[in-house]
């Protein structure tokens, strides 16, 4: 099993990239990980954000093939507590499969038809991060839900 975070991007000027690779060195302690970046198209400023949506589905679809454990990250999505987000982590895992997919989209999120096609679509928060910063912010809740799977003390309530 792996952990495949996903995101359209660029990583210029990412001031958490430290805090990143401390995570991802946390993590590989529990599952093998890795931060998947794919290459934006070039947009012109004529294209509506569906428009855009649906450019970069096809970009995520083309990536995500064979994935059956795919995790759309969306400001809209189920929102949890770290304790449940854990237990949600364990069920994830426990349904197999050979990875697990955290897909972060692009500015404008994702497609009505993307979000359909996968049932799995979660909040970070109510809150609007940007790119680098949700990232940062799901590779901490990821380690956190692997401490509390195994019982360590790095969450305190």
């Amino acid at each position: 099993m792996k952990i495949k975070i996903v995101y359209i991007g660029r990583d210029k000027k990412n001031h958490y990239s430290e805090v990143e690779k401390l995570y991802l060195k946390r993590i590989k302690h529990y599952m093998s990980i890795e931060l998947i970046k794919l290459a934006p198209k070039k947009i012109s400023s004529s294209h509506s954000p569906q428009e855009v949506q649906k450019i970069e589905s096809k970009i995520f679809e083309k990536a995500l093939e064979g994935i059956h454990n795919i995790i759309l990250l969306d400001e809209k999505g189920k929102t949890m507590a770290s304790k449940p987000f854990s237990k949600y982590l364990q069920n994830t895992i426990n349904r197999g499969g050979h990875s697990i997919a955290f897909v972060i989209g692009g500015a404008y999120g994702f497609s009505a038809e993307m979000k359909a096609s996968n049932r799995q679509v979660i909040s970070l928060s109510e809150l609007t991060f940007a790119h680098h910063l949700a990232r940062t912010v799901l590779l901490e809740q990821i380690y956190r839900a692997f401490t509390i799977i195994n019982n360590e003390p790095y969450h305190n309530t």
